[in-house]
């Protein structure tokens, strides 16, 4: 029952709402019979008027110079002339100068037996990788586009003697020279 008596409700209220928007339209709005601000076709009466004339010294006038040394605060004066400064410049620490790279030298070698060994010359080929069995791997060296492989304990090029294959390196020795003497190439990466 009360649902019925809320939608009663709810239909007489939308329905007086309704009522005074009607009402409402047909009073304010512009060209009803209704209208509150008088004779809607009435046509609107104004009067010309000439505007002047503006002349542009009007609208910028040229200050008037005033009496004695007085300054209008108003108007920008000419700029002041800067004084020289007659200071001498500050002289500059010298800068800090790095120290000369000493000259290196030649690493020799002394052998077993007392004599002197120039140094070794220098393994330019990069290590590529290696592959084999694990107690006679065969390293591969690339030098350019020629690509040389060897085994532990052979020789390359007549001079460097692989001494041992590691998986990221190897060591070079050097033919006429002592086991001691190596490089280390690590792996191209």
């Amino acid at each position: 029952m009360s649902g019925k008596v809320r939608l009663s409700r709810q239909t007489m209220l939308l329905g007086i709402l309704g009522v005074l928007l009607v009402v409402m339209a047909l009073r304010f709005l512009p060209g009803s019979s209704g209208s509150s601000t008088g004779g809607g076709d009435a046509a609107v009466d104004f009067l010309a008027q000439e505007v002047p004339a503006l002349e542009m010294a009007v609208l910028t006038p040229v200050p008037e110079e005033t009496p004695g040394n007085a300054r209008n605060p108003f108007v920008y004066g000419p700029k002041p002339t800067p004084t020289p400064d007659t200071r001498p410049r500050p002289t500059l620490p010298p800068r800090p100068t790095r120290p000369p790279r000493p000259t290196p030298t030649p690493r020799t070698v002394r052998t077993a037996d007392g004599r002197v060994l120039p140094p070794p010359p220098p393994f330019r080929k990069k290590y590529i990788g290696y592959f084999g069995p694990e107690d006679r791997p065969v390293a591969v060296f690339r030098e350019g586009k020629e690509v040389k492989v060897q085994v532990r304990g052979g020789v390359l090029d007549d001079v460097f003697i692989v001494r041992d294959v590691g998986f990221n390196a190897v060591e070079i020795g050097f033919v006429g020279y002592p086991e001691e003497v190596t490089t280390r190439v690590e792996i191209e990466k």
